[in-house]
């Protein structure tokens, strides 16, 4: 079998529980539900829209910063924390998700809509 896994970490797709082979399936069954799928680094985004064949949109393009720079408020006990070179996945993936929850709200509230023109009347009428 080709090493899938990351040189990153140094981990192999034979160290998890998902057999590679099972991972298109099992990963298309968990985002069914989900209209937009959100990744970190243009990378991931390719791997995982080759895998579910759904465009993944990457939050480097909505400047999310690097997710070393996060402060992570999230407790683990995983494994990987004994290794002090490693990242941990679940709190980075925590970071990102209230990053990106921050960062729609904050677009849902505080950009304008384009049709300036609709605004205008209302305002207009208004004041008459």
């Amino acid at each position: 079998m080709a090493d899938h896994g990351s040189s990153e970490n140094g981990l192999k797709w034979v160290d998890g529980h998902i057999e590679y082979k099972e991972l298109h399936t099992v990963l298309t069954k968990a985002v069914a539900g989900f209209a937009h799928l959100y990744a970190n680094g243009l990378s991931k985004c390719t791997f995982l829209a080759g895998l579910t064949g759904r465009p993944i949109h990457n939050l480097e393009d909505l400047e999310c910063p690097p997710p070393v720079s996060f402060n992570h408020k999230r407790w683990c006990t995983l494994p990987c924390h004994k290794f002090p070179r490693f990242s941990c996945a679940t709190k980075t993936t925590h970071c990102l998700y209230d990053w990106l929850m921050h960062y729609l709200r904050n677009k849902e509230y505080v950009q304008c809509p384009t049709d300036m023109i609709r605004h205008s009347a209302t305002f207009v009428a208004a004041l008459e």
